[in-house]
């Protein structure tokens, strides 16, 4: 039961995200999805920033939680390995780092003076970029080895490579009309990789070696 419940944080957080991100423009006046960050919405000043930080808050608690499944359901594996277990700990760091962001550290409104705080947003949002990629990476090698997953540790390759392919792409569109639009197509990317892990773990939840979770 704890093992399912773990995993369910991992559908249900995805799924936050965009509710949060699309009801955020919906009731923030003048707010573009092609032009805008989803991290302008929890800006200082910004209209309802208090609602959709605890909203995002609660998507980056919910991915730390599915982090802990994976990083338990690893451990009860057979194939249980270091490989794996950096990997589900650097995803859990990740989620945890999120929560800062969206309390502490929020990003500075465009145009505006920059602040500790707006600059330590720009840091950590690097450092979970480079967790989330090296989390994907080692979890895919270890999917790859452990052969409990066939396909996903292609699947999880394929989807660092896109990372790191659209990361440049959004960095090339800093301050251009489309720059939200590219940040979209690259937190998509990622949180598609971990719906579908998660729901792989919530349809294996009566695996053998989950049974005493």
């Amino acid at each position: 039961m704890k093992q399912r419940i773990l995993s369910m944080c991992g559908v249900i957080a995805p799924l936050l995200f965009v509710f949060m991100a699309i009801l955020g423009g919906a009731i923030r006046p003048g707010y573009s999805h092609i032009a805008n960050t989803v991290s302008e919405l929890l800006s200082p000043g910004s209209p309802n920033r208090l609602f959709l930080s605890i909203i995002f808050t609660a998507y980056a608690l919910l991915m730390a939680l599915f982090g802990i499944g994976i990083l338990l359901f690893i451990r009860r594996t057979e194939q249980s390995a270091p490989i794996g277990i950096i990997g589900a700990s650097m995803f859990i760091a990740a989620g945890l780092i999120n929560v800062a962001i969206a309390t502490v550290y929020p990003q500075d409104p465009w145009g505006s003076p920059p602040t500790f705080a707006g600059e330590m947003h720009i840091n950590l949002s690097g450092v979970i970029g480079l967790l989330q990629l090296l989390s994907i990476s080692l979890l895919g090698i270890w999917f790859n080895r452990a052969r409990i997953f066939p396909g996903f540790g292609a699947y999880s390759f394929l989807t660092a490579g896109a990372v790191i392919l659209l990361v440049g792409f959004f960095l090339m569109m800093a301050g251009n009309p489309i720059m939200g639009f590219t940040e979209r197509i690259l937190v998509v990317v990622g949180l598609l990789w971990t719906f579908v892990l998660a729901l792989w773990m919530v349809s294996r939840s009566s695996y053998a070696g989950w049974r005493s979770l």
